[in-house]
């Protein structure tokens, strides 16, 4: 069939419409064959250069309505395409015309071929009138750019005498990304619109809706995330899952809903470091708050990789952050569609929150406040001087060890404390946080070997005290990931770092030793021999009348009248 009927857009033309076009399409292959070879080669020398002006007109309009479509407003484009329901852009006008008339005019003269020529033209004039008005009341839809009629002229045509008008090269415009790569701990997205999730295929689905400006001839994306925040250290992320990200070109790409919901949703990770109670802290906790606790519990968590013991364990944190039950991520296999998704965790540091980088400036004292509430815990901040203010000695606690890097000498640290004036209760972190933070907040000094048990300094309340003790081996870098949240907890920092006569490493290695003399070469071997020369192997025995004004320190500090 004829181009000009593949192009009509009135579907309901009446079947002698149909009959017409058709009886044009028969006439314009007699008449051709009618044609003497002088009057055709002129028909066909003027036909040619109507076909290729038409070309050209086509070409320009095309990309003026390309543009447009994929504009803020659709408004003038609605106007000026559908006018009628037998209007068609440039081309298509031209199209549409140029067989009937040849049909109907094909023994006619050359004037009166010129004369055809000349109401085409018309015509073509009276579009780009039209487009012209279209610029005059939208400027910013005419501005040459990318996405315009405006681009590098082509070379000319392999016919002879022609050259190719200006065509346009359209291209695929680049998509705002969806996910953020440049982060040093976490690979993160954050998706507005249409999102749709499949859990069983660990699939996340961005559909631009048909108003959005990123249209089909968007670059498509696909990224693959572990919400887990330590990127860097392929030993957490390695049974972390992963999880895909992309954007599709329209619904029919997607799988249809079947769970609709108007709330904020977060997919993230419980696995990495799970039976590490610092990393509770440093990995879930902590990032878990800076995310989610601006919905004031308005959020739904799709969990990978759940832990059942420490979803136990942090129940209310849990049950805090998010109003809703914790949909198990890997084994839904409903279609789960939101208006917001964020797939991975706000993490800026280890057990830190970094204030500049969030809307809400939550900082890490807005946290341990967070954790003090959830627990029940009412002591917020130490009564100073506290002899005066709650008439009782301080009281230290001791957060002992049973296995490694133990206080060899439990029994004088505890004596000397008494004796300087301190209340002394030592225990193992090992009991239940419901008990444990009780203990933690009716303490005034927290003092113990590095180690997790160290991340219960969440719950001392402000201007409290944190003594750790830094085993021997240049571990200042492991001291650091105590100190520095300590200090942005509000607490007092106070650190001992014990010298080689106070560690029992005197008895397992001999004093030429690397341990001794080289402990960075250990540590250059890599984390496995750090660990185990140095926090596995090692226990402490405390030179006490060394210790002695760290304790005095400390004493000083809770017998001050400053707060």
């Amino acid at each position: 069939m004829h181009r000009s009927n593949l192009l009509s857009t009135n579907w309901k033309k009446s079947n002698i419409q149909k009959q017409k076009y058709m009886a044009q399409e028969v006439s314009i292959i007699k008449s051709i064959c009618r044609f003497e070879p002088r009057n055709l080669a002129v028909g066909l020398l003027i036909a040619c250069f109507v076909i290729t002006f038409s070309y050209f007109t086509m070409a320009n309009f095309d990309s003026f309505h390309f543009f447009v479509v994929n504009s803020a407003s659709n408004e003038n484009v609605a106007t000026h395409r559908m006018a009628s329901s037998e209007k068609l852009d440039v081309a298509d006008t031209i199209n549409s015309k140029a067989s009937p008339i040849f049909s109907k005019h094909a023994t006619t003269s050359e004037e009166s071929i010129q004369n055809i020529v000349q109401e085409l033209d018309s015509d073509i004039k009276e579009e780009i009138k039209d487009n012209t008005e279209i610029c005059k009341q939208k400027p910013e839809l005419c501005k040459a750019g990318k996405d315009t009629a405006s681009s590098k002229p082509s070379i000319g045509s392999k016919q002879q005498g022609t050259t190719k008008s200006m065509i346009p090269q359209r291209e695929n415009k680049k998509q705002v990304p969806l996910c953020d790569l440049s982060q040093r701990r976490i690979n993160k997205c954050e998706i507005e619109g249409d999102v749709r999730i499949n859990g069983r295929n660990a699939t996340v689905m961005w559909v631009p809706s048909p108003e959005s400006d990123d249209g089909p001839d968007y670059e498509r994306k696909v990224w693959h995330i572990k919400p887990y925040p330590r990127k860097e250290d392929p030993r957490a992320m390695d049974p972390v899952r992963m999880v895909t990200v992309k954007s599709v070109n329209g619904p029919d790409e997607a799988p249809a809903c079947t769970n609709h919901s108007d709330l904020p949703a977060i997919v993230f990770s419980d696995r990495g470091y799970e039976d590490n109670y610092f990393h509770d802290f440093t990995d879930v906790l902590v990032p878990m708050f800076t995310t989610a606790q601006r919905f004031q519990g308005e959020v739904i968590f799709l969990v990978s990789d759940l832990t059942i013991y420490r979803i136990a364990k942090y129940a209310r944190v849990y049950k805090n952050l998010t109003k809703y039950d914790l949909i198990n991520f890997d084994c839904d296999e409903e279609v789960r569609c939101y208006k917001k998704v964020y797939v991975g965790l706000t993490s800026h540091m280890d057990f830190d929150i970094d204030p500049e980088r969030i809307p809400e400036r939550y900082t890490l004292v807005d946290f341990t406040r967070f954790m003090r509430t959830i627990y029940g815990l009412k002591r917020d901040t130490v009564e100073m001087p506290i002899p005066k203010t709650l008439g009782r000695k301080p009281r230290l606690l001791i957060v002992s060890r049973a296995k490694t890097r133990k206080f060899v000498n439990l029994d004088d640290i505890i004596d000397t404390a008494e004796r300087l004036g301190f209340e002394v209760v030592a225990t193992e972190a090992t009991d239940g946080l419901d008990r444990f933070s009780l203990v933690v907040n009716s303490c005034d000094v927290m003092m113990g070997v590095h180690g997790a048990g160290l991340s219960n300094m969440v719950f001392l309340p402000i201007n409290s005290v944190l003594i750790q003790i830094l085993p021997w081996g240049d571990l200042q870098w492991i001291g650091n990931l105590i100190k520095r949240p300590a200090e942005r907890m509000k607490l007092k920092y106070i650190q001992y770092d014990i010298t080689q006569e106070e560690s029992t490493l005197i008895e397992q290695y001999p004093r030429d030793h690397a341990a001794f003399t080289d402990p960075a070469s250990i540590q250059r071997n890599g984390w496995g021999a750090l660990k185990e020369v140095f926090l596995d192997k090692q226990n402490v025995r405390l030179d006490i009348e060394r210790f002695k004004p760290t304790l005095k320190e400390a004493l000083e500090h809770l017998n001050s009248e400053h707060s």
